[in-house]
């Protein structure tokens, strides 16, 4: 158990090596604006990688799991799973955190689409092999961290002090339990870990980071001329069209189609019957009375021997006897015992006198709860043996709580009644909703009836996406599954979010049909002399760039097209328009002018079909020889981030194409 500090292992294994000075400094390094940027684009960079999973309905609760094969007959295999429980529980808090930010313009059916819960899972699949990479390379996560992160979590604390009331209420909304809420930041800190310290210790030198920076702030001059489409000629023969349609049939299909009945609960059902009963809260005020206020806290210092694991008889007995020694003049001089810290194996505490800081049971364990709070306060402790070594306990202080009255905290007492009030009715309903359903799974009108709800009606909507509820991916995935699609029964509670559910049945299928040709002959029409001009544009276009790679003008070729040769000056790599951004990229790939000539010239694809027939004519880069110094040092810091961002992504890759990673595409 350490304060403050990250314990940890390193053994020898193949690249990537982590080294020891890489560890000492990670909090530091993982703050601030720019790291927290790069973590941000460490991510970015994961979604990028692909889905290597093999895709079974598999056994067990998981929606993934990542397996690092044994070396043996399975001796040493290892896995970690995304169950399904944390998977809704990602999807729901990051759809929370999107509403709640983007307000209004929240798209709930962009949310919602597989694609993006895909990219949910990615980021968790990603996340479990940075986890068996930190296991694989020796690093544990020990106690005292995963009390050092709680303690820092905002939303456990009162009057900036932790709380401990606070801290097990908040625990529960969430759907932990302690324990699972200690794995959790066990396993966030490990997902951590290794991304932290290769961004932390990425390298660049000034002179690279000034070219990086040239590079993202250069600006092109060109010219250009524009190639249109040609005219659309709309002669074509019934073969020709024939003979297009049958290629492209997929292009002429109606897409299978579902309508549906369906009934809505929602929180509003029962909010406007909730009443306050100033009885109850005044009850429940005496029942809760400590969590109103700031609970007595008990402080403590700590002296660690430590022991490393696996150590034999005589150095644990060392430990020991040092610790017992170090306990009895404690005893005798309590007042000594922060300058007797410095002589502790605990980095992190040992220049502090050994400082804890206030203890709350359960934050390290059975051993060290029994040995601290027997004490009283200004005693010391005989020695507890702990997970890391031998510890010797300092009852530092004991600092008095208060508490508020009820007249302060009435409306805290009432937002949380109504709020249990308002989830135990609600429940009740979603019950009497599932009763009617259970007696009669054919019909919805029962379950309407039990809530006294309306029975509504969607429009049709297919499997990409439709109107109203039909938005919600969850509404369409039900309905588009086998057993309510073919057999026609009422679906299970299908909840959208927190105390908002619906209940559906199918009326009415529409399965996919090609149009024949004779209904879409005007479409297929168009698409074919579209596609014959755009085809026509592009061999316009490339007969003109071999025209001027030969030694034509620009200025020639816009005189025999009859077009202006147009200027573009100090373009940036970022277009105006996202239209644009492929004329952009080609103007950036053009190579630059030498020797007085003209630079490298080609062609990119406009939105309309047409194309741009562009030269370079000058390169422009930034001026950065006046930089003030604090403004260099933070471009080279932020390339060594980058670079380290490059270099965690390409270690989260390698161990993907190692590891086992298996998907339960039914579960999601």
């Amino acid at each position: 158990m350490r304060s403050g500090a990250k314990s940890f292992i390193i053994v020898a294994l193949p690249n990537p090596v982590l080294r020891p000075a890489m560890l000492q400094n990670i909090r530091e390094k993982s703050s601030g604006p720019i790291a927290k940027l790069i973590l941000v684009m460490i991510i970015a960079v994961m979604a990028f990688f692909g889905y290597e999973g093999m895709n079974t309905p598999g056994a067990g609760n998981y929606v993934a799991k990542v397996t690092k094969p044994g070396k043996f007959l399975g001796y040493g295999e290892d896995s970690v799973e995304v169950s399904m429980a944390d998977y809704s529980r990602r999807v729901d808090q990051i759809r929370q955190q999107q509403r709640q930010q983007q307000g209004e313009s929240f798209d709930a059916a962009a949310f919602e689409k597989p694609e993006n819960k895909r990219r949910i899972l990615e980021q968790m699949i990603d996340e479990a092999v940075m986890q068996l990479g930190a296991k694989q390379a020796g690093i544990k996560i020990s106690d005292a961290m995963i009390r050092d992160e709680i303690l820092k979590i905002d939303a456990f604390t009162v009057d900036g002090k932790f709380d401990q009331s606070r801290y097990q209420l908040a625990i529960q909304q969430l759907g932990y339990t302690p324990s699972q809420f200690e794995d959790r930041i066990r396993q966030d800190l490990m997902t951590r870990f290794i991304a932290d310290e290769y961004v932390s210790s990425g390298i660049a030198s000034y002179a690279d980071a000034v070219g990086m920076r040239k590079l993202a702030e250069q600006k092109r001059d060109l010219s250009y001329l524009e190639v249109p489409l040609p005219a659309l000629d709309a002669n074509a023969t019934d073969a020709e069209l024939m003979a297009w349609y049958n290629s492209h049939k997929t292009e002429y299909r109606t897409e299978e189609t579902v309508t549906i009945e369906y009934v809505e609960l929602d929180q509003n059902a029962v909010q406007s019957e909730l009443k306050v009963d100033e009885a109850v809260l005044r009850s429940r005020y005496e029942e809760q009375k400590a969590q109103y206020g700031t609970p007595e806290q008990r402080v403590a210092s700590h002296i660690l021997i430590e022991v490393p694991a696996g150590a034999s008889a005589a150095v644990e007995a060392a430990a020991k006897a040092k610790a017992q020694a170090i306990a009895k003049q404690a005893q005798s001089n309590p007042g000594s015992f922060a300058e007797m810290a410095k002589n502790s194996d605990d980095l992190a505490s040992k220049d502090a006198g050994g400082d804890l800081g206030p203890i709350e049971k359960g934050i390290f364990g059975d051993a060290f709860d029994k040995a601290f709070f027997a004490l009283k306060p200004g005693q010391v402790s005989e020695p507890v043996r702990l997970e890391d070594g031998w510890h010797v306990l300092y009852y530092r202080e004991l600092i008095a709580g208060t508490a508020k009255p009820f007249e302060a905290v009435r409306g805290e007492i009432e937002a949380a009644y109504l709020s249990s009030e308002l989830e135990r009715q609600f429940n009740e309903l979603a019950g009497k909703m599932i009763n009617a359903v259970g007696e009669n799974a054919s019909s919805l009108e029962p379950a309407a009836k039990a809530v006294g709800k309306p029975l509504l009606r969607s429009g049709a909507f297919t499997r990409r996406g439709g109107e109203g509820i039909a938005a919600l991916e969850p509404i369409r995935k039900a309905a588009f599954s086998e057993d309510i699609l073919v057999d026609r029964r009422v679906s299970d509670l299908i909840e959208l979010e927190p105390n908002h559910v619906v209940i559906l049945r199918v009326v009415d299928h529409k399965p996919v049909a090609t149009l024949p040709f004779a209904q879409v002959k005007d479409v297929v029409r168009l698409a074919f002399v579209q596609d014959r001009a755009a085809k026509q544009a592009e061999k316009d276009a490339k007969a003109l760039l071999q025209r001027l790679n030969k030694g034509e003008t620009l200025e020639q070729l816009a005189a025999a097209l009859s077009r202006p040769v147009i200027p573009a000056l100090a373009v940036s790599r970022q277009a105006p328009v996202p239209q644009l951004q492929p004329v952009v990229q080609e103007a950036f790939r053009l190579a630059r002018p030498e020797n007085g000539k003209p630079g490298g010239a080609g062609i990119a694809k406009l939105p309309d079909g047409g194309y741009l027939l562009m030269q370079l004519k000058a390169v422009n880069e930034p001026d950065l020889s006046a930089l003030p110094p604090q403004e260099r040092s933070e471009m080279t810091r932020y390339l060594g981030q980058v670079r380290g961002a490059q270099q965690v992504a390409e270690y989260i890759k390698a161990l993907r194409s190692s590891f086992k990673v298996v998907i339960a595409e039914d579960r999601l």
